[in-house]
This record gives C-alpha cells, structure tokens and sequence, in this order.
C-alpha cells in the first residue's frame, strides 16, 4: 500500500447520507430520500472509505447540514457526520484514510462554519491530513499508508493568490447537462480575462478596463441577435410573399400564352418583326362603362368590352390590396417582436424580484437566528442557574441523607420503589405504545380508502376522455366533407367557365348570349356554394380546435390526477409500514416492562445489604458536589454567552432599504406585466388583420386572374390578336420583373442569415461565458487549505492533463458509456488521465446501479455505488473483497505505468483467459431474507447463477450467464453435480470478476428471491475444488449465512 493514491481503486459510496432499508430499496425507492446518520457508519464497517457529503446552508441552525437537495425530507448536521467519521477512526486507528467527497453548496459564512467544525472534530484530534503547502502539481502523492487513520478532504481548492473557485460540479446538473456545440472555446479561460464582446468563435478581450458587467455584455449579444433574427424574419416574409406573387404571374403569364398558342420567345420574334409595335405598345384602353364590385365577384355595366376593361380596372384594386397586407404583415412582425421584448424584460424583472425578495429574506433569517439565538442562550442560562441551584439543594439533601442513613434497609426500600416507579412507567408506555399501533392501523386504512378513490376520479376523467376523442373523430369528418363539397363545386365552376368560352368563341349553334349568361349565373352559384362550404369548414374548424383543447386538458388532468393516486396509493403504503412498525415497538415495550418487574424483584432482595447502603450514599454525595460545582462554572459561561448574543442581536442589520428594494422591483415587475399584456393583445390583433388582409388579397389575385382569362378568351373571340399578344407579352414581362425581386429578397436574405447565425452564436457564446461568472463565488481560505483533492468539470483531455495532479473529475455513467463507444483514443486519454490524476462515476439516480467494470478499466479510482442489494454491488464486494475489505485495491500495473505496449496488449485483449465453472453442491444454504412471514415454513427451492463480468471493450454487452437446474425443497445440502459446466471467456483477466448469486426458485409466487452470493476477481482464483463462501446482501457471513458455501471444480486455460 505504498504507491500513489491515484493507483488504488477506492471503494466508494453514492449518496452515503441516504436511509438503505430493505423495504425502501425493494419495493418503493422513491421513498428512499430519507437521510439517516447510521448510513454512515454502515457503510464504512462494509469497507467503504470514500463517502459522499451534499452540503447546503441550514438557517434553522448555526450549522450546516448534509442533505439531498431540497427534495430531502430530513437532514442531518455536518459536525454530526464529522463525528461519527472520527468515531469510527478511534475504534479503527489502523484503517486506511477515509476521503469525504463533499459537494459544497454553502455560502461562505456557513463555509467558514464547515472550515471550524472540521478543525474542531478531526484537526484537533489529529485526524484531518493537511495538504503539504510545499506539494508542487506535478508532485507525487502520498500513498494509503502514509495516510493511515487520517480524513482526507475533497472540496473545492482556490488557486494560489486567488479567493474565487467556479463552483459548477454538481451531480444533479452533470447528468442533465449536454456538451455545447463549440467545443473550440471554452468559457472557463475568459473568467479573468477583460471580455469586452463575443462573436461566435469566441470571445473578444481588451487591452484595456472594461467596465461593463457580465449581464450587460450578454444583454448586448441578446439584443443584437433579436434585431438580426428580426431581420431575417422580415426579408423572409418578404421573400415569401415575392415569390408567390412571381408564380402566380408567371402562371398566369403561361396561361395567356397558351390561349395565343405560342411561346414567349415566339411572342416576343413576332413583336419585334411587326412594324408597329411600338404603338401597339403604348395602346390604352379607354374604359367608360360601370364597375360594381360585389364581395365574391366584379360585376361589369354598361360596357362594350367587358371583361378586358373589368381586367384593366380591377388590377388597381389588387395592387391596393397588397399593399393593405403588406402593411398588416409588416405591423404584425413589429408588434410580435415588441411582444418578445416584453416577455424578455418581465422575465428579467421577475428575476429581479426573486433575487431582492431572496436577499430580503436572507437578512431577516439571519436576524432571526441571532434573535432566536439569544433567547436560546438566556433560556439556557436561566435553565442552567435553577440546575446549579437544584445541585445544591440536593447536595445538602444527600448530605442530610448520608447523616440519616443508619439502616441499609431503608435505602434499599428507596431503590425498590424506584425500580417498581421505573416498572410501572413502562408498563404505561407499552400500554401507550399499542394504542399508537392501533392508531397508525386506522389511519393507513383511512389512507387506503383515500387512494381508492383517487383512482376511481382517474378512471371518470379518462373515460370523458374517450367521449371527447371521438366527438374529434366526428368533427374531423364533418371538415372532410365541407372540403370534398368545396371541391366539387370549384370543379363545376371550372367546367363551367370552360363551355361558356367554348359558346364565346362562336362554335355554339343558337343563341350564345342568353346561353353564356345562363351558364355565367351557374357558374356564380357554384361558386357561392364554395363560399358556403368553406365557410362552414371554418366554423367546424374552430369547433376542432376547441375540442382539441378541452382533449389536451382532459389530459392534462388525468396525468396530474393519475399522480395523484400514485402518491396516495404510495402514502397508504407507507402508513402500513409505520403501523407495523409501530406493533413491533409495542411488543418491545411490552418486553421492557417484563424486564422492569424482574428488576425490581432483584431490587426488593438486596434490603438487608446495609454496607452498600452506605457506600452508595457516600458516592452520591461526592457525585452531587462534583455536579453542583459543575452546575456553577456552566451557569457562569451561559450567562456570559447570553450576554454576548443579546448584545449582537441588539445590532442586527436593517431590513428597510432591502424591503424598499423589493417593493420597488414588485411595482417594475407590475408595470412589465402590464405593458407584456398589452403587447400581447396587440400582437393578436395585428396577427388576426394581417390574415385578413392576406385573405382579402389572395381573393382579389383570384379574381383578376379569372378576368384576364375571360378578357383574353374576349379578345380572342373578336379576333383581337394583337391585343391578346400584347396582354401576355406585358404578363410574361411582369413575371420576369417579380422574378429578379425574388432573386435580389434571396441575396439578401442569405446574407441576414449569415449575420444572424455570427449574432446566434456570439448569444450562446455570452450565455456560456455569464454562467460560468454567475457561478464564480468566494471560498473560505480556511476550507481551502483543508482541502486536498480539488474537484473541477472536465473540458478537454489536453487541458485536463495541465492540472495538477490532486484534481478530480466527476463524470455520471452514461458519460462513461459514450467515451467508451467513441472508440480506442478516449480509452487512452482516460487512462492517461487516471495514472496522475483522479476522476469519479456515479449512477443515474439514489437507487439505481451501474456496471463498475468499465470505469474500473478506464482506470476510475472512485466507482460510486449506492449500497443497495443488487448484483452490481455483489461485484463491488467482491473487487474490494481481494484486499481483506480495506477498501483499496491496487490497479493493475498497465492502469498505472507509462508503459504504452501493456495498454495497448490490455485494450487488444491479447491475454484471454478461459474459465471452467462446473457447480457441484451447496452447503446450509439459508432462507431468503425476502421471504414473507406466511413463507417461513416452506423449503427452499435452489438454483445459482454464475455470470461473468469482463473489463475489456466488450464490457459494453451485457455480460455472459449460466445458470443450473432448480433442487426442489433441499437447502441443507443440495446437490447439482451437472456435467454441463459455465464455461467463460475472459479477455482482461486483470480485471476481470465472476459472480455466483444463489436464489430461491418459488413455485407459488413465480418469482425468485436472492439468498446469498459472493464475487471474486479472476486473478484471484485457483483451478480444482474450491469452496465458495457466501455473504448476505449486506455483504455479511453473520446469523444464517454463517456457514453457507458452495462446493465447485474450477478450471483455468
């Protein structure tokens, strides 16, 4: 145990602070964010030696208090953590340095608290090791027997000349957390930098102060990359708009052309080979016939040219109309970024408020402790002065009783009565003891009725649920139906408009007029009927999506109520478990009581020892004299201390200016959401007129375009060729022209694109870069120097490698996982990094495990594990079992040297092993400690599982198993003897564990209950008859499982 500590794998707990009971870690794990102080001592009696502390300010106390979070319903104190900590070093002096892996939350005022408690409880007792301030970073470290019966500390450790740490390690938030996009810059190195601007490759730096705060700097990027998404916004709307008007011309240009049946390179060979089309060109049309325009149609009156003057007039109103919605389009952009801006600035105001709310109460806690602290303290000092005055008095009285005491009988008379008080009182707290059981039964059956009917409110709101589903499916339907007659009537106006250009055109026998004019009032029918279905398409449209909504909070609430009964169904649970436990307190109290009534029997025997009378009387009054004197010199120090915290309490710090602080933010907070409100409402109402106008709009292009068809069917029909030539020359030239528009708003808009995605990650950039500020703080230099391993984020391997080598870095598992996927180099960076420095896993949650093989082959020295009964922690066991459960195991030799060709031979698994497991018998295999009370009387059922775990890159599979048959009813000594044996490929054997998990098989309950098991290393093991001994789940041989083994032949190749 002599090498570096960074070459020892360390046996490590997760969340250590947390309650491991069978009942939570089997049936109801979210239960199981209870803290308890026995946790500790638990773990570090099964071998642990690195336990994990979640430190957080405790303003109930002047202390700070280890918890999970705020979803902890308990905590416990730090200085109690400390002490149990030394407790267990003075009974074990010899054991290995036990490292706290603490995760600092605390302010620095409750820092320098921990810094106090620690130097009192472990630095004074000679406990705590105290880094060599002469310990250069590239030095290398002490080893685990140099720091035998010492507490090493990992914190956070300020740099040399530097107050400040960036405190952003934390377990909770790294699982969650997602690498950023630019790996290229990293924000850590700008935090002492003069930053003065970001663009989206980094930051810019100053030679000069700048005096612009972080917020500022990231308030700027947010506003310059608002104004540049906003003008992608606009030239896109643009764009859009450019380029649908460009195909409609240029549909419709198309149209004319093919009514004048050529092409508009023809078209244009045609016009310029005619002598006149310069006039042809500059040819008005004089309209002086009468336009109505109707809400669905332009009607013409009075007009010999009809529809080719209409088509002139009306091209006017669609200009018009375009123009409106240009506007509204435009005046909805703008009012929907003023609506943005506002919701940004009530958001940073709420912040506001919520910080000088929580500085407000900050100082009003801290008055209040002083205050409270105060009174405490002159409680206690009048509490102390009435004990020194009570000790008096019963000095005199022993005094008295001593000169009295003549007859040893009456003493012992005195000390039965006492012992049939002590009798009595227990019997009344047996007595009060079942009446609480019988209570707690009575609740959780209140509490089961309770979550039965939470359960029955979750099956109505899903049955309205239903009911409502398929009045959507109704709905839609009914939509499907307008849309098919709006359809169908389009097609008939079609048609329509067809055969009236066929009897325009003179191919018609009989009366054209009155046949054109008849189909012409068919034609406007059909499409009123499209008028018509589309309206009611959008009244059922609306039904929809109102149905929609009610679905999606019918959801809502039967998720929320399905909660509901699970946390009620969960509570009941609970209830349950408190009543049993409570009957079981009961019947302790009863055998207490028994006790007390022997007790007293043996009490009335001794009255005719008169000697020990008197001995006994002398004792006490020397007792009560060292009490009394004691009682003085207390009364004396509180009341000193009484007056100490009256007179701080007496200046405590004025809340007004905070209060004016706060009610100020509260009236900005007020004003903000007003003007968000009202930018809201006038977001939806410029939204709701620029639809309309795009409505009106599209109506209009609609309209013209049916008009310029029937004026060029017109045209055509009275042989006015050149002017329909000149009608789709001015289309086609039209076209062209909106064409380069759309061309020119596409330039432009790739070029806003690129300024906005430069301005995009120059914002992501500052939001980095005002985290990693945010959560720059203030240490204690006290804790600091207290400090050994320093815990830091991992950024790059290339910078990693430049820390000193007592830094540590945490990664949860899947992180693990996807650097062991990304393939061979992130293996050797991490080994690399692992042989000088130290980094850390840790499962997805507090009750669930992980695989320790791989961050073991990747060189982690801290695997933490939640001590839970799992067959990840059967394997724990069983690695630090190897080296007599001290909690360090050396790593193998290629984890540690330099030398690249043992890496390399390791990761090509040039070395396999094979292992023959054949399973022959098993001896005094006991009940499962997971059998229920009404399965006691039953034999067992046996079987084993051996599976083995390999830690080589195949370790990402699941690991290979084999199981034997089941032994029906034999757990004394059951007898396999099977001539199949496991057979296993180990391609690391330096790593490499096999595990053996006994179970019993139950034929009634269908499941399989886990009785006892036990893990080895591969390295570790002999071929022949071995005999396997077996531990309980809590890696314990005591009670039952005593003398449990397994008799089994190995074979090594």
């Amino acid at each position: 145990m002599t090498e570096p500590l960074n070459n020892y794998w360390i046996n490590t707990s997760h969340d250590t602070y947390l309650l491991r009971t069978k009942v939570m870690t089997l049936h109801d794990p979210k239960s199981a964010e209870k803290t308890d102080l026995q946790s500790y001592t638990l773990a570090l009696y099964r071998g642990a030696r690195a336990i994990e502390l979640d430190v957080w300010d405790d303003n109930t106390t002047n202390d700070s208090a280890t918890k999970k979070a705020a979803r902890a319903v308990s905590s416990l104190k730090f200085s109690d953590v400390l002490r149990t900590v030394s407790y267990f070093l003075q009974s074990e002096p010899n054991s290995f340095p036990i490292i706290l892996l603490i995760e600092n939350h605390c302010s620095l005022p409750f820092q320098e608290i921990m810094a106090k408690n620690i130097e009192f409880i472990l630095g004074k007792q000679g406990l705590l090791y105290r880094p060599d301030p002469n310990l250069t970073p590239t030095s290398v470290l002490p080893s685990p027997a140099d720091l035998v019966g010492k507490v090493v500390i990992k914190s956070k450790r300020a740099m040399s000349g530097e107050r400040t740490v960036l405190n952003n390690d934390f377990d909770d938030e790294n699982r969650v957390a997602v690498a950023p996009e630019n790996e290229g810059y990293d924000s850590e190195d700008d935090i002492g930098n003069n930053v003065v601007g970001f663009t989206s490759f980094g930051s810019i730096k100053s030679g000069t102060k700048n005096n612009a705060t972080y917020e500022q700097l990231y308030k700027t990027a947010r506003h310059d990359a608002a104004e540049a998404i906003a003008t992608v916004k606009s030239l896109s709307i643009q764009y859009d708009d450019a380029k649908k008007r460009a195909t409609q011309a240029r549909n419709h240009a198309d149209a004319l052309l093919r009514d004048v049946g050529m092409s508009y390179e023809e078209l244009k060979i045609k016009r310029a080979n005619r002598p006149d089309h310069v006039a042809e060109e500059g040819t008005e049309i004089v309209f002086d016939g009468e336009v109505a325009f109707d809400e669905d149609m332009v009607v013409v009156k009075d007009s010999e040219n009809k529809a080719m003057e209409i088509a002139a007039a009306f091209a006017e109103c669609v200009e018009e109309s375009r123009l409106v919605y240009s506007a509204a389009t435009a005046e909805a952009r703008s009012e929907t970024e003023l609506f943005e801006i506002a919701q940004q600035d009530l958001a940073e105001q709420e912040m506001i408020l919520a910080e000088a709310k929580e500085a407000l109460e900050e100082v009003s806690n801290r008055n209040r402790r002083l205050k409270e602290a105060a009174e405490r303290a002159l409680a206690e000092a009048r509490s102390n002065r009435e004990y020194a005055e009570n000790a008096e008095r019963r000095v005199a009285a022993v005094r008295a009783l001593l000169d009295k005491s003549h007859n040893q009988a009456v003493s012992s008379e005195t000390v039965a009565g006492t012992a049939d008080a002590e009798a009595k009182i227990s019997e009344e707290r047996a007595c009060d003891a079942e009446a609480r059981a019988l209570k707690a039964r009575a609740k959780a059956e209140k509490e089961k009725d309770k979550a039965n009917e939470e359960s029955k409110k979750e099956d109505e709101l899903e049955e309205q649920l239903a009911s409502s589903q398929t009045q959507l499916s109704e709905l839609v339907k009914a939509v499907n139906c307008a849309q098919d007659r709006a359809d169908d009537a389009v097609a008939m106006s079609e048609k329509l408009t067809d055969e009236i250009r066929k009897v325009k055109s003179g191919s018609f026998d009989g009366d054209a007029n009155n046949v054109a004019e008849r189909k012409l009032k068919e034609r406007s029918s059909y499409i009123k009927q499209m008028d018509n279905a589309l309206a009611e398409k959008l009244t059922l449209e609306k039904k929809l999506r109102k149905l929609e909504n009610k679905i999606e909070d019918l959801r809502r609430k039967t998720k929320l109520q399905a909660k509901a009964a699970a946390s009620a169904h969960r509570q009941a649970d609970q209830l349950v478990s408190i009543a049993d436990q409570l009957e079981d307190h009961a019947l302790e109290e009863r055998e207490a009581a028994n006790l007390r009534n022997t007790a007293c029997a043996k009490a009335k025997q001794s009255v005719e020892n008169s000697d020990a009378v008197l001995i006994s009387t002398e004792a006490q009054l020397a007792e009560a004299e060292r009490a009394a004197k004691e009682a003085r010199e207390l009364a004396i120090a509180s009341r000193e201390k009484a007056e100490q915290l009256t007179k701080e309490a007496e200046g405590v710090q004025d809340t007004s200016l905070l209060e004016e602080d706060v009610t100020n933010a509260q009236i900005d907070c007020d004003a903000f959401q007003s003007a968000y409100d009202f930018a809201k409402e006038s977001k939806e109402e410029a939204v709701w007129r620029a639809a309309e106008a795009r409505l009106a709009h599209e109506k209009n292009c609609l309209n013209l375009a049916s008009l310029e068809r029937d004026a060029m069917a017109e045209l055509l029909h009275r042989e006015s060729v050149q002017q329909a030539e000149l009608l789709a020359a001015n289309a086609c030239e039209n076209a062209e022209a909106l064409a380069d528009v759309v061309k020119g708003l596409e330039e432009k808009q790739e070029a806003a694109k690129a300024v906005a995605a430069e301005k995009t990650g120059a914002l992501a950039i500052a939001t980095r870069f005002k985290e990693k500020k945010r959560r720059t703080q203030t240490i204690s230099q006290n804790l600091s120097k207290q400090t050994f391993l320093h815990s830091s984020n991992y950024r790059s391997w290339i910078k990693s490698m430049k820390t000193p080598n007592w830094t540590l870095h945490s990664f949860p598992h899947h992180r693990i996982v996807k650097m062991a996927e990304e393939g061979r180099e992130q293996w050797k960076h991490t080994i690399e990094f692992n042989k000088n420095h130290f980094s850390r896993t840790y499962p997805p949650s507090s009750s669930l495990n992980y695989n320790p093989l791989l961050p073991w082959a990747m060189g982690c020295q801290f695997a933490s594990l939640n001590f839970t009964r799992n067959k990840f922690m059967l394997v724990n066991d069983g690695r630090f079992r190897e080296n007599g459960n001290t909690g360090y195991v050396l790593k193998p030799e290629y984890l540690c040297s330099d030398s690249l060709g043992d890496l390399d031979d390791a990761l090509d698994c040039l070395r396999p092993k094979k292992v023959t497991i054949r399973i022959l018998s098993g001896f005094c295999l006991p009940k499962s400690m997971d059998s229920k009370p009404g399965m006691q009387k039953r034999t067992i059922n046996p079987f084993v599982v051996v599976t083995m775990y390999d830690g080589s890159p195949a370790s990402l599979l699941p690991p290979p198993t084999y199981s034997t048959f089941v032994v029906k009813g034999n757990g004394l000594n059951p007898v396999w003897n099977e001539n199949e044996a496991a057979s296993f490929s180990c391609l690391n054997p330096a790593l490499g564990i096999i595990s053996f998990a006994v179970y019993d098989h139950d034929d009634v309950a269908k499941k399989d209950l886990f009785i006892g098991g036990a893990a080895m290393p591969v390295r570790c093991m002999r071929g022949g008859y071995r005999c396997v001994s077996l531990f309980d789940s809590n890696n314990s041989r005591s009670g039952a499982m005593k003398f449990s083994s397994l008799f089994v032949k190995v074979k090594l190749t």
